[in-house]
């Protein structure tokens, strides 16, 4: 009975704290670029009631299939890839059993609203050749901005493909202004960094921050102009592989797994105004916002 007590009592006082957080945060989220953001999705997966829940909470598991004309095989998200991992979320690409289909990862936010923001990702990539890791957000094709890591590169453990889509010429060559390749000279993305896509009007920057083999603090940041989204958009992680050998390569002969301990969203959306916004906060007392 008394610990029935206490846990009822633990129950009711994260419950209490959750709400004072948002109310706390009802004047909204400041970057350390002095961004104030309306909205945000926090998704830690190394929480107590596991990785699964956080995902539970927020994210929809993709079981798509997706034909590959171009590749050596056709992609088939599975909800069986997307699992608990080392305290944290796993996103898996199957070794290739030939099938016709690379058994793949990919989760996406409930919600297709979100409309500039900052987003942060802290993850270790597959070190299995042959896949795609990506963070980024999507509705269409030509409104796109996309992290990836292709675990191909010899260097795959410090470059990484920085795009505003669409990221090729009309003649098929890559466009150096929405497209950058980017190698960070002393990182091991094999370790946990911190990954960022800071998405305004005019300008995306992709940013990262982690640590050397030493031990040394290491900082990027790449800022892109040209091809800069202007739609309401989800955000989608996945891990994928088609084999195809100008850019995925593979399949994998290995299951190849991403392994993300944190996703966290901080946005402008479509369902919540800045008036609504405005109004929240002064109800709230016209708080300071919660610094991100």
């Amino acid at each position: 009975m008394a610990f029935s007590t206490t846990l009822k009592a633990l129950v009711i006082l994260a419950a209490s704290a959750s709400q004072v957080l948002a109310q706390n945060c009802a004047c909204g989220y400041k970057d350390n670029s002095g961004h104030v953001w309306r909205e945000a999705i926090v998704s830690d997966f190394t929480q107590a009631s596991g990785a699964l829940a956080a995902v539970n909470a927020n994210w929809i598991v993709a079981t798509d299939f997706e034909n590959q004309p171009t590749g050596t095989a056709n992609i088939q998200y599975t909800s069986a890839n997307v699992f608990q991992f080392q305290d944290a979320l796993g996103l898996k690409a199957s070794a290739y059993d030939n099938s016709g289909s690379v058994k793949c990862a990919e989760i996406f936010t409930k919600r297709a609203d979100i409309q500039y923001g900052t987003f942060r990702m802290r993850a270790q990539v597959p070190s299995v050749p042959g896949v795609v890791f990506g963070f980024f957000t999507y509705i269409t094709d030509s409104q796109e901005q996309d992290i990836e890591f292709l675990s191909s590169d010899p260097d795959y453990y410090q470059r990484l493909y920085y795009t505003n889509q669409p990221g090729q010429l009309p003649n098929g060559d890559v466009d150096p202004n929405a497209a950058k390749n980017v190698v960070i000279s002393g990182a091991d993305f094999t370790t946990f960094g911190n990954h960022r896509i800071d998405w305004l009007p005019g300008a995306t920057t992709y940013s990262y921050a982690g640590t050397s083999g030493s031990g040394a603090s290491i900082t990027s940041s790449t800022t892109i102009s040209k091809n800069v989204p202007t739609t309401p958009s989800e955000f989608i992680l996945n891990v994928w592989s088609n084999g195809d050998q100008r850019f995925s390569k593979g399949p994998p002969t290995r299951d190849a797994i991403a392994t993300v301990q944190s996703v966290n969203l901080y946005f402008n959306s479509t369902s919540f105004s800045a008036t609504s916004f405005s109004n929240a906060c002064r109800a709230a007392g016209n708080i300071a916002p919660c610094s991100v």
